[in-house]
C-alpha cells in the first residue's frame, strides 16, 4: 500500500523537528531544501508555483490576524 504523500511529508517532517531545539531554523532550512528538490524534479517554475501558492496562504493567514 502506497502512503499519502501529504501524510507521509508530515510524518518526515515531525520526526526531524522532534529531534532538534532549533526547530525554526530547521523548518526554514527543509522548506529551501525540499524547494531545490522539487525543482530538480519538475522544473523551477513549479518549484515557483508551489512556493508562491504557500506565500499566499501565509500571507492572508496574516492579514486576518490584523483585521479588528
Amino acid at each position: 500500500m502506497t502512503a499519502d504523500p501529504e501524510r507521509l511529508a508530515e510524518d518526515l517532517v515531525a520526526g526531524l523537528l522532534h529531534d532538534t531545539s532549533h526547530r525554526p531554523a530547521v523548518c526554514a532550512a527543509l522548506m529551501r531544501l525540499a524547494g531545490q528538490a522539487l525543482a530538480r524534479l519538475t522544473s523551477d517554475d513549479q518549484a515557483c508555483r508551489v512556493h508562491a501558492e504557500l506565500a499566499r496562504r501565509h500571507a492572508h493567514r496574516a492579514a486576518r490576524c490584523w483585521k479588528a
